[in-house]
């Protein structure tokens, strides 16, 4: 029992992703552990998703500098009005951004809740929606900043501080990823803990809820690595319904496991 308690966190991510049958082992880990597990387990999903993201779009346009002198079409902001060359559309790190000063507004029946956030310009203005927990939209009217002169080199001084707002959502990111997967958590654990009480088999919703962190892992990151990897099918409701279900079926399997050899 005592061997048990001490199981590393590589060892616990092995019977969490490949070892179902040894589920009711994970029920002796400390407290302590499950958490550093978990914090750890949310940081490596949100590095894969969001950070692999972000630092694949910066080697592929060489840079922040590179991005904005030579990538960047040519703008300006100038007397309440944006000018680009081109029409600009790419995702960064989960966010979609739209720039067509062909168009005087913004039509917002472009957006979608596909991305974590889209940023929209036209020649007059910019509309910024978030899709965190439910859509929010803002917007900017450039009107409102007649005296503002801004282009692709003085864009360039705020390259220090776009790097921090990268770090800033890295980690916003990482929260976000934490709030839900431990709402999934509870979710799964609820059923589970129901299924078990119609069975007439005493288990706390404590040791349920604590096992639920483990038996969504292997499925939170076969999702990253194929949403990562650009996979509709790991962003689309099949693959949502997989995962709970065989969530839902892996912590099953090892209470009842649990309390046969009781």
């Amino acid at each position: 029992m005592e061997g048990t308690k001490k199981l590393g966190w590589l060892e616990q991510l092995k019977i969490a992703s490949l070892k179902p049958r040894e589920y009711p082992r994970l029920l002796q880990v400390g407290k302590g552990r499950v958490v550093c597990f978990f914090i750890v387990i949310s940081f490596l999903i949100t590095f894969l998703g969001f950070g692999v993201n972000m630092i694949g779009f910066s080697v592929s346009v060489g840079g922040a500098k590179n991005f904005i002198l030579n990538r960047l079409p040519a703008f300006e902001l100038k007397n309440g009005t944006l000018e680009m060359e081109n029409r600009l559309d790419f995702d960064f790190g989960g966010i979609h951004i739209v720039a067509d000063t062909t168009k005087d507004t913004v039509d917002t029946s472009d957006f979608s809740t596909d991305y974590s956030g889209e940023i929209y310009f036209a020649k007059n203005e910019a509309v910024i929606q978030t899709n965190s927990v439910q859509p929010m939209r803002y917007r900017v009217s450039f009107s409102d900043h007649k005296n503002v002169v801004f282009n692709n080199h003085k864009m360039l001084a705020l390259i220090p501080a776009i790097r921090i707002f990268m770090v800033l959502m890295f980690f916003m990111t990482w929260l976000m990823q934490i709030l839900l997967y431990l709402f999934l958590c509870l979710f799964i654990s609820m059923f589970v803990f129901m299924n078990q009480r119609v069975r007439n088999e005493e288990v706390s919703f404590g040791k349920v809820f604590r096992l639920s962190i483990y038996a969504r892992v292997i499925f939170e990151l076969i999702e990253t690595l194929g949403s990562t990897a650009g996979i509709a099918f790991f962003s689309g409701s099949i693959w949502m319904i997989i995962s709970y279900l065989g969530s839902y079926q892996l912590l099953g399997m090892a209470f009842i496991k649990s309390e046969d050899k009781k």
